[in-house]
Parts: C-alpha cells; sequence; structure tokens
C-alpha cells in the first residue's frame, strides 16, 4: 500500500517548537522562565523577575531604560543665589570667630543699647552678623531659613537689590530693637534681615496670590512669621523686636520696589525706596539717642 504523501511547508514559513506548539511562552531575557506576562509597552514576553510596575500593566527593563533616556531634564526649583551663599559664608565665618576669640570679640560688636547712645553706632550693623556661641541652633536656624527662602526673594528682585533690602531690613530690626528695648540687654542675631526676606516673600505671595502657588506660599509664610513671632513673645530672651522690625521693612521695601512678580518700578522709586528706609532707620537711631542721653547726661 502506497504511503500517504506528505506536504512540507513552504519556505520562509515559521515554525513552532514543541513549547510553543502546546502554548508555552517563555521570558525574552530569562530564556528558560515560562511566563504569561508581556510588556504593555512593547508586547515583548517578560517574567515576573522582568516586569516592573507601571501606571497600566507592567514594563521590561528596556522600555524602562528607554523612557529614562528620553525623559526631559528637571530643573532644580530652586534659582542660584550667590549673594545668599556668601551672606551665609559671613555668618559662618564671623560665629568662627566668636568661638576663636575671647568673648570680648563679641562683646565688642553686639548691639547695648547704653553703648550705642554712646556713639558705637556701629553695632547697629555688626551685630546683624553674630549668633550666641553657647546655642548651635540660633546659627542653623538663621542659615536655614536665609537658604530656604532667600535665593527666591534673591532671583525675583536681583542681586542688587537683595543685598539692599536684606541690609536695610536688618538695620531696620536692629533700629526697632535700639528704639524699644532695655537700655543694658544686649541683642545680637541675623533674625532681623532674614525676617526681612521672609517679609519679601510674603510680598511676592501676596502678588501671586491669584495661584496655587502664590496661595500656598503665603499661607507658609503667614504661618512660619506668626509661630516665631508668638515663640518670641512666650520664650525669654529673643528679641521680637528686631524681628518685628526686620518684618515690616523687608515687607515694604519689597512692596515699594514692585509692581508684580514680573516687573519692577523705575529705577527712580526703587532709588527712593532705599532712602527712604535708611530715613527711617536713621530717625528711629537719632530720636532713641537723644532720649537716652537726655535721661543719662553722661553717655555720648
Amino acid at each position: 500500500m502506497d504511503e500517504p504523501e506528505t506536504t512540507s511547508a513552504p519556505e520562509g514559513t515559521p515554525t513552532q517548537t514543541p513549547t510553543e506548539a502546546a502554548g508555552e511562552t517563555y521570558c525574552y531575557v530569562h530564556k528558560k522562565t515560562p511566563t504569561k506576562l508581556s510588556c504593555s509597552r512593547c508586547g515583548n514576553p517578560i517574567c515576573g523577575r522582568c516586569a516592573i510596575p507601571a501606571t497600566v500593566g507592567q514594563h521590561c527593563p528596556d522600555c524602562v531604560a528607554e523612557a529614562r533616556k528620553s525623559a526631559p531634564k528637571v530643573k532644580r526649583q530652586m534659582p542660584d543665589s550667590p549673594v545668599v551663599m556668601v551672606i551665609i559664608a559671613i555668618n559662618v565665618i564671623m560665629f568662627v570667630g566668636q568661638l576663636y576669640f575671647d568673648d570680648t570679640f563679641t562683646e565688642r560688636l553686639f548691639e547695648v543699647p547704653a553703648l550705642v547712645a554712646d556713639g558705637e553706632f556701629y553695632r547697629l550693623f555688626t551685630a546683624m552678623f553674630l549668633h550666641s556661641e553657647r546655642q548651635l541652633f540660633h546659627i542653623l536656624f538663621n542659615m536655614y531659613i536665609l537658604f530656604s527662602y532667600g535665593p527666591f526673594v534673591e532671583h525675583w528682585l536681583g542681586k542688587v537689590r537683595f543685598i539692599g533690602l536684606y541690609l536695610l531690613a536688618g538695620l531696620m530690626g536692629s533700629a526697632v530693637s535700639y528704639t524699644f528695648g532695655e537700655i543694658g540687654r544686649p541683642s545680637l542675631g541675623a533674625s532681623g534681615a532674614i525676617f526681612g526676606v521672609v517679609g519679601a516673600l510674603g510680598v511676592l505671595a501676596f502678588h501671586m496670590r491669584g495661584s496655587a502657588q502664590g496661595i500656598a506660599m503665603l499661607r507658609g509664610v503667614v504661618l512660619f512669621a506668626g509661630i516665631n513671632l508668638l515663640f518670641g513673645f512666650i520664650v525669654p530672651g529673643i528679641d521680637n523686636n528686631a524681628h518685628i522690625g526686620g518684618l515690616v521693612g523687608g515687607a515694604l521695601i519689597a512692596y515699594a520696589l514692585t509692581k508684580n512678580p514680573h516687573q519692577l518700578r523705575p529705577v527712580g522709586v526703587q532709588v527712593a525706596t532705599y532712602a527712604g528706609a535708611a530715613l527711617v532707620v536713621a530717625f528711629l537711631v537719632v530720636r532713641r539717642t537723644d532720649d537716652l542721653r537726655t535721661l543719662f547726661p553722661f553717655l555720648g
């Protein structure tokens, strides 16, 4: 009897392996591992070791690597801030000097109303760069706040305007502390100037209050200022006068300098703003000095 004639598959037709014919599929990476999973992006079969969870289904290692290469680079949210970094460096250097030298280094530079009234007006400025040697938290907290908030204000106002705001807000804090502080009580710290930066950030947030970012920023500034001022009223030894003076001074200067988040006022207005702030500081200092010299004729 003749054997039945067999026909071969046309050339080029793929042939199945016994396992594929039985419905078995293997991971394309681990070729001996059977699997029923596949990449939801390219369709390659993958095992549990290769499957990387995705929003929908799972992806294979090759697709994930390709996606990472093509993903846009995320820019830093915090802008460059050379002035803030220089100010932090100055404060750190001064603090090291306080630790290295004896107590007379600090005593010659901190603010004491009686000594200021006696003619040592430079103390109103130098006290802004000193911190308590016995409380490391003092400088760490101040520099952290300056590092966190300062770059946004510096980027907004520009380097030169930021320097002017920082120094004048700090002097405003010193002047208010001098005006309302106890005559023999020392005061030191960058808090007045830093509160000025916080006040300026509050103005920026106010300008942006129509956006979700602006509202969140404004809430953060109000919460920070409120908690710290309340803390200053409760805990003895904190110069809240400097905090309030710096906060109000920084906010007023920033508001006078800017029309909105993207537009500054004319140069003449900016110059008048800084000059006006300097005159307010001078007025407070002169008036307080006259009062103290009247009460204590030996001063001056």
